[in-house]
C-alpha cells in the first residue's frame, strides 16, 4: 500500500495542477477518471508490444550493441511503443467525447492518460527497485510522461477545433499537420529523454536530463497559455493577457 501511495502521489499532484489550468470549462471528474484508467490500460498494452518487438532482436545486442541498440531501445521500444499506446487511447476514445469541446481539453486529457500510464509504471518500478528512488521518478520520469501527454493532447485539440474556427488558415493541410505532430513530437521527446538516460547517471547526464525537462516544461506551458486564449468559454469581456493600460496623461 505504501508503494502504491508513493507511486501515485506525483501523478495526482500533476493532474491537479493541469486540471486547474482549465479555467473556463473544467472537465467532469468522471471523465478524468476514465481517461486515467485508459492510461493505465495503455501501459499494459505497451508492455505487450515491447515484449513482441524485443523478441525480434537478441537480448545480447540490446545490451552490447552500442549506440544503434540504445537508439532502438529509446526511440522504438520506449518512445514509439509507449506513445502509440497512449495516442490510441486518446484518439480512439477520448477524442470523440462530447466533453472534449475546446482545444485545452485535449491537453488536459492527454496529460491525464499519460499520468495513468506513469502511475502504473511507477508502481511496477518501485515494487522492483524500492521506494528509495521514488524522488527521482517524481522529479523527472512522472513529469516527463505528463509533458509528453500534454504535447500530444495539445496538437490533438488544436487539430480538432482549429479547422472549424479558422478554416482559411489551417484547412485540411493544417489539420493533418497537427495530427502528425500529435504523435511524432511526443515520440521524439520521449526518445531523446530515454536516450540520455541509457548513457548512465553521471553528472553530465543529470545536467542533460534537467535541461531537457526544463525545455519540455517551457514548451508545454506556452501551449497551455495558447489554448487558454483560444478557449471559446473565455469571457468576452476579459482583457487580453498582454493588455496594458495607457499611462495617465500629464497635467499641463
Amino acid at each position: 500500500m505504501l508503494t502504491v501511495l508513493v507511486a501515485a502521489a506525483p501523478s495526482l499532484g500533476l493532474l491537479a495542477y493541469f486540471y486547474l489550468r482549465d479555467r473556463y470549462d473544467r472537465e467532469p471528474i468522471s471523465c478524468l477518471l476514465i481517461a486515467y484508467l485508459l492510461g493505465m490500460y495503455s501501459m499494459l498494452a505497451a508492455q505487450s508490444m515491447v515484449v513482441a518487438l524485443a523478441g525480434g532482436v537478441s537480448e545480447e545486442w540490446l545490451h552490447l550493441g552500442g549506440e544503434p541498440a540504445r537508439l532502438f531501445e529509446a526511440f522504438v521500444l520506449s518512445g514509439l511503443v509507449e506513445e502509440v499506446a497512449k495516442w490510441a487511447m486518446l484518439m480512439a476514445a477520448v477524442y470523440h467525447w462530447r466533453e472534449f469541446d475546446e482545444p485545452l481539453d485535449g491537453l488536459v486529457y492527454g496529460v491525464t492518460i499519460a499520468l495513468g500510464f506513469a502511475t502504473l509504471e511507477n508502481v511496477f518500478y518501485l515494487s522492483s527497485h524500492g521506494v528509495a528512488i521514488a524522488w527521482q521518478r517524481a522529479v523527472f520520469a512522472v513529469p516527463a510522461h505528463a509533458l509528453f501527454g500534454g504535447t500530444m493532447g495539445y496538437y490533438a485539440g488544436r487539430g480538432k477545433f482549429a479547422a472549424r474556427s479558422s478554416p482559411r488558415v489551417h484547412g485540411a493541410l493544417g489539420v493533418w499537420r497537427d495530427r502528425i505532430l500529435c504523435l511524432t513530437l511526443p515520440v521524439l521527446f520521449h526518445g531523446a529523454y530515454d536516450f540520455a538516460l541509457l548513457h548512465g547517471l553521471n553528472w553530465f547526464i543529470w545536467v542533460a536530463i534537467t535541461a531537457l525537462s526544463l525545455g519540455f516544461w517551457v514548451f508545454v506551458l506556452r501551449r497551455v497559455r495558447r489554448a487558454q486564449k483560444a478557449s471559446p468559454f473565455r469571457p468576452k469581456t476579459m482583457l487580453p493577457s498582454d493588455f496594458r493600460l495607457p499611462p495617465p496623461a500629464r497635467r499641463v
